[in-house]
């Protein structure tokens, strides 16, 4: 055989081999790059089933319900874990909750129970979503309704919040605009009346209640 030939046909084979090994590589990325994705989206449907674990569970808890529906009603009646009856408007949550209060009657109580337990469900929120177990948007509903109502009662929640260290339930809250603003209107106001321009200094905070509103769920 003609060394042309020989050498022309040698050619071809490594060619062959070349693209064959190309093949091969860009068959094995492919195949790194569907199960990257298949990884995220199995991660990503566990995040979300946690976060929506989460969420169930405040929303049929015996202490965690009853302060969400405080947040979101004018007067409402509840059963205690005594099975005694106790009915609550809102009026009542900034008093009950506010430390310098001191009020220790059977509904001040029952309050107090009732938003410590919905605190420890935004703690966990703040826990897991820090961690990557959750995201964010995965705790987000029902939460990004009821913030806004609790920043209404920002005073009294905010010094009870700092007077028991609760600070993860702090962190959570402060992902929220709405939580961020009736800070700024507190802080502001504070300013405000202690400025010997505005003939203030009685260093009284004024309320942030109004602060900020939400039209209902999913709004």
């Amino acid at each position: 055989m003609d060394q042309f030939v020989k050498d022309w046909l040698q050619a071809l084979a490594w060619f062959a081999t070349a693209i064959g090994v190309l093949v091969t590589a860009l068959k094995a990325l492919s195949e790194l790059e569907a199960t990257r994705l298949q990884r995220e989206q199995d991660l990503r449907w566990r995040q979300a089933e946690v976060g929506k674990a989460l969420n169930d569970e405040m929303q049929v808890d015996k202490l965690a319900w009853p302060a969400l529906q405080m947040l979101d009603s004018d007067s409402r009646t509840y059963k205690t874990r005594a099975g005694s009856e106790v009915e609550v408007a809102q009026r009542d949550i900034s008093p009950a909750l506010d430390p310098a209060g001191g009020r220790d009657d059977e509904k001040s109580e029952f309050v107090r129970d009732a938003f410590d337990t919905l605190f420890y469900f935004m703690a966990m929120f703040e826990h897991y979503t820090a961690s990557g177990l959750v995201r964010a948007e995965d705790v987000a509903y029902p939460m990004e309704y009821y913030v806004p109502l609790l920043a209404n009662h920002y005073d009294a929640v905010s010094r009870y919040l700092t007077r028991y260290n609760l600070w993860r339930t702090t962190k959570f809250l402060d992902r929220y605009q709405a939580w961020r603003s009736a800070s700024e209107a507190v802080r502001v106001t504070r300013v405000d009346v202690s400025s010997p321009a505005t003939g203030g200094g009685s260093g009284i905070p004024a309320t942030a209640a109004g602060a900020t509103s939400a039209s209902g769920p999913g709004a």
